[in-house]
C-alpha cells in the first residue's frame, strides 16, 4: 500500500503524503459483500412494471456535493440502472 502511495504522490505532487497509513472504516464499508436474495420467478413483461430500488445510508462522509444517501433504482425488464 506505501509503494501505491508513494507512486500516486509522485504522479500527483500537489498531493501531500506522511506515509502513515491507518485503515479508516471506508476501507471495511468499500469491501462488504451484499447479501443473496432471495430467488424470484417474476418477470415483467414490459419495462417499468416492476422497478427495484435500493437505499444506503445516512453515511458519515458527505459527498462531494454534500449528499448522504445513495440510491440505485434497477428496470426489471430492462435491467437498465
Amino acid at each position: 500500500m506505501k509503494e501505491l502511495l508513494n507512486i500516486f504522490v509522485k504522479l500527483f505532487p500537489y498531493v501531500h503524503s506522511n506515509i502513515k497509513i491507518d485503515v479508516c472504516d471506508i476501507c471495511h464499508f468499500a469491501n462488504q459483500h451484499k447479501l443473496p436474495f432471495p430467488q424470484s420467478n417474476t418477470k415483467s413483461l414490459d419495462p417499468f412494471n416492476l422497478i427495484h430500488v435500493d437505499i444506503w445510508g445516512r453515511i458519515s462522509i458527505p459527498s462531494v456535493h454534500g449528499h448522504r444517501y445513495f440510491l440505485t433504482v434497477v428496470d426489471d425488464y430492462t435491467r437498465h440502472t
